[in-house]
């Protein structure tokens, strides 16, 4: 018995619908399969280029350490008299290998286990804080690394501490720049925290060297001098570093003080900042170099994650990271025989 032709015409329309709802389904499962290819694809890449860029940042690392355990270092720079020297002033130099690098003398910058109050006050102020908010973070910053529990006017002890939901201070010396966000008074403070980061240190003394500090730095805690006298302080000492506050002053009329807090020499403690295309953020070194090292001629005290630093654009000429000097790569004349 033959099918009426309007039976036919409704089962092909049947056949037609799951035909297309099929083509459909294949379309999108091909679709979603490819677009994980893709992001795997790139997840592949991304995860090759983190790789190049740590192999990269770790042979930056290593030429770095040979040249500043190798080298002796100046009132603002480390190299021997016929090499280009390297400035410790945080400046940034391109390696040959395609890294970034920038080497801060800490003598530039703040102690945070030895804070001279007037010097603090004033950077804080400079940075954003209010008289009473610099007064409280000095005191807290005394109060963390003392060995009593006596509390001074604006610090803090445990019971503070406890207050605010912190663990109490470890009563010794700091050992990083981010315990800061440990402290009451700084843990509320973010922004202005990390701006006084990027000015500390953690050296166990005071001296403070104005030929590697920051400029915007030296204009806090100096913030009567003009602009004019900072320009021409940061240009002669990046061409010539001062010797002495009294050359300074004599050059510039910037009121430096000329007791042993202010030292204008580099010291062998530093802060390394090392980035490579493919990192997201930089290496940031804390170290000191020691030439009577028991296991190396330098210790590294700390290694931290730290904001990627902007290479300079293709309009700006590009500083390169210091050749040796062509002596050190000469071979040492044979002795003669011995007869």
């Amino acid at each position: 018995m033959m099918k009426s032709p309007r039976v036919s015409q409704r089962e092909g329309g049947y056949v037609l619908i799951f035909v297309i709802a099929s083509l459909a389904l294949v379309a999108f499962v091909a679709t979603r399969f490819a677009l994980r290819v893709d992001a795997l694809r790139q997840q592949a890449t991304s995860m090759q280029n983190l790789a190049q860029g740590r192999l990269l940042v770790e042979s930056a690392k290593a030429r770095a350490l040979f040249w500043l355990s190798t080298r002796p270092f100046g009132l603002a720079s480390s190299g021997f008299a016929d090499e280009q020297p390297l400035a410790l002033d945080n400046r940034s130099y391109e390696m040959r290998n395609g890294a970034w690098i920038r080497v801060q003398d800490a003598r530039g910058l703040l102690s945070l286990n030895v804070p001279q109050r007037e010097r603090w006050l004033a950077a804080l102020i400079g940075a954003g804080a209010s008289l009473d908010q610099a007064s409280a973070m000095i005191d807290i910053l005394l109060d963390y690394t003392d060995t009593d529990s006596l509390k001074r006017l604006n610090g803090a002890e445990a019971p503070d501490y406890a207050a605010v939901g912190l663990a109490p201070p470890r009563n010794d010396w700091i050992l990083s720049t981010d315990e800061t966000a440990l402290m009451p008074v700084w843990a509320t403070n973010p922004q202005l925290r990390q701006r006084m980061v990027s000015w500390t240190n953690v050296m166990r003394n005071d001296s403070f060297n104005p030929n590697t500090a920051p400029l915007d730095l030296l204009r806090a805690l100096w913030p009567k001098v003009s602009a004019d006298q900072w320009n021409l302080f940061d240009r002669l000492r990046r061409t010539a570093p001062f010797v002495d506050a009294t050359a300074a002053i004599a050059a510039t009329g910037i009121p430096f003080p000329t007791d042993e807090s202010v030292h204008f020499h580099a010291s062998n403690e530093l802060r390394v900042q090392l980035w490579a295309p493919g990192l997201p953020m930089a290496v940031e070194y804390t170290l000191s170099i020691l030439p009577t090292g028991a296991y190396a001629p330098w210790l590294i005290q700390e290694v931290r994650p730290s904001d990627r630093f902007a290479a300079p654009d293709a309009h700006q000429a590009a500083a390169k990271f210091p050749d040796a000097s062509k002596d050190l790569a000469r071979p040492a004349p044979s002795a003669p025989p011995s007869l």
